[in-house]
């Protein structure tokens, strides 16, 4: 999906959302935006799908500040 599609997508404020790392860190980082800017510091659970992935390609600073980002 494209990232303008789900920025679109966020204007609908929802409840669970399932991103990859790399995507959700665009959004939050990259594209500013402000749903997940606001909102995901006050989440309870955070599930990242192909998380496995990031680590083995050497990704692991961007789930690191993704991490950090989340659960200030």
């Amino acid at each position: 999906m494209s990232v303008h599609k789900q920025e679109r997508m966020l204007t609908y404020k929802p409840t669970i959302i399932i991103a990859t790392p790399d995507r959700l860190w665009e959004l939050v980082n990259d594209r500013m935006n402000e749903y997940l800017r606001e909102m995901l510091p006050l989440i309870d659970v955070l599930v990242l799908d192909e998380a496995d992935r990031m680590i083995e390609d050497g990704h692991f600073k961007e789930m690191d500040l993704l991490l950090n980002y989340v659960y200030t």
